[in-house]
């Protein structure tokens, strides 16, 4: 069975980490000052040391990577965005993504915390449905991408309130289920082009732009065609995010169970995998059609919503995890 040990640090910022992140800084400091949010969990000690560390240790890329950051998030809009996010409890940014989801996509970015304090995601690979996605919409792709991104900001920031209320670097761990990939009438993804590219772009952005907040990639029920996909991941993800991916195999067996315990408490398990969680949001179950039809009907007729009370960067305001 596979090391099931996260790859990242956990460590604070050592003091050559902090002298390379003030040089950091220093160096962004017009792209800092452009900045509308300025906040800890944007241009702190913290999220700058995510990029030192998914660079290893260069400090000259990790420079590069964070000012083009700094950059994308006045260009794409981030930096106003965030505040449909931002300062939401876990439940109420459940309740939020919930009814914006992309049904065809299915994604649970909160499932929880493991024993070692680590955000729990789920992804069922699997289910989504790729051809689907590209053709049953009223919203753009691009508000799907928005929604992705808004739910990275939200996921960088809470880990950020967790690391300095813990006073140690918090991370995710994200479960990937491939059971049923190309099953059921559902193209791979390799083989709908605009879904393909639409990927790709997501996870260049989400490499770069909200680099190191994942330790460990868990993969469950992985087919005999993974092997294509796992080619394509290749060229997609870089060798740090390459080094925290685990193979486990057939979710159904004692073996693979037991090992995906060691980072999901069995509370925290959906049915699916002997837990005791019924739902877990855009996760499991898939979607009923009448549910998917009123996404269709509603989703491009939703208005912004702001979280409240107002973000700001003071972790004591959050609530805590309910689950």
């Amino acid at each position: 069975m596979a090391d099931l040990v996260g790859v990242a640090s956990t460590a604070l910022p050592s003091a050559q980490e902090l002298e390379q992140i003030a040089k950091i800084r220093a160096d962004c400091s017009a792209e800092i000052a452009a900045l509308t949010c300025k906040a800890g969990d944007v241009v702190g000690d913290l999220r700058i040391c995510r990029f030192i560390r998914s660079r290893h240790g260069d400090v000259k890329e990790a420079a590069e990577w964070f000012r083009d950051f700094l950059k994308w998030r006045l260009e794409s809009g981030m930096d106003t965005q965030r505040q449909e996010v931002v300062g939401r409890s876990p439940d109420d940014f459940l309740e939020w993504y919930d009814k914006r989801r992309n049904p065809y996509l299915r994604i649970c970015p909160f499932a929880g915390r493991n024993d070692e304090g680590n955000i729990l995601w789920f992804v069922h690979t699997g289910l989504n449905d790729p051809a689907s996605f590209v053709q049953h919409r009223q919203v753009s792709k691009e508000e799907d991408a928005k929604t992705i991104n808004l739910v990275l900001e939200w996921t960088l920031w809470y880990l950020d309130v967790l690391s300095r209320r813990e006073e140690r670097i918090v991370y995710c761990v994200k479960v990937m289920d491939f059971k049923g990939l190309g099953g059921g009438g559902r193209k791979l993804p390799m083989f709908v082009p605009e879904f393909k590219a639409w990927l790709q772009g997501l996870i260049t952005s989400m490499q770069k732009h909200y680099c190191e907040h994942d330790t460990l990639f868990l993969l469950l029920n992985t087919p005999w065609i993974f092997r294509t996909i796992f080619g394509l991941m290749k060229l997609l993800l870089t060798k740090r995010q390459m080094s925290k991916i685990r193979v486990l195999g057939d979710a159904s067996t004692d073996e693979v169970r037991g090992a995906l315990c060691q980072m999901v408490p069995k509370g925290l398990l959906h049915a699916e995998y002997g837990g005791p969680v019924q739902r877990l949001v855009g996760f499991l179950p898939a979607d009923s059609p009448e549910a998917i039809e009123k996404w269709y009907q509603n989703r491009h007729t939703m208005a912004v919503e702001y979280a409240a009370p107002s973000p700001n960067d003071d972790p004591g305001d959050v609530a805590e995890v309910s689950v």
